[in-house]
């Protein structure tokens, strides 16, 4: 399995007005290979705000057919005044190694 980690830096105090587009983007659950989407909304450095987009995916392949995907293209197209308080957004990647359950 492959996680992939999308931290937007967001001015403080626009973090949940960010986060709305993603709740309301439905394309990459359709997507082959897609397995969850999670959104967390932290902290950042003083006068920031951070977002953690994190989605799980099959394997590298599932990801990149996203990205390649037209579905792709529409959901990341504008931003309106999303892009206005958005500082800044670096992307990770990392192979599942180790996983636990809750009672497993």
């Amino acid at each position: 399995m492959l996680v992939v980690t999308n931290t937007i830096r967001i001015k403080a105090g626009h973090g949940k007005q960010v986060a709305e587009r993603f709740a309301a983007a439905k394309g990459v659950q359709m997507m082959p290979g897609f397995i969850r989407m999670e959104v967390w909304l932290g902290e950042g450095k003083e006068g920031e705000e951070e977002l953690k987009v994190s989605t799980l995916w099959e394997n590298e392949e599932a990801f990149k057919g996203w990205t390649s995907s037209e579905s792709f293209r529409e959901s990341h197209r504008g931003g309106g005044d999303s892009r206005e308080v958005m500082l800044g957004a670096s992307l990770n990647k990392y192979e599942l190694v180790v996983s636990h359950s809750h009672g497993g």
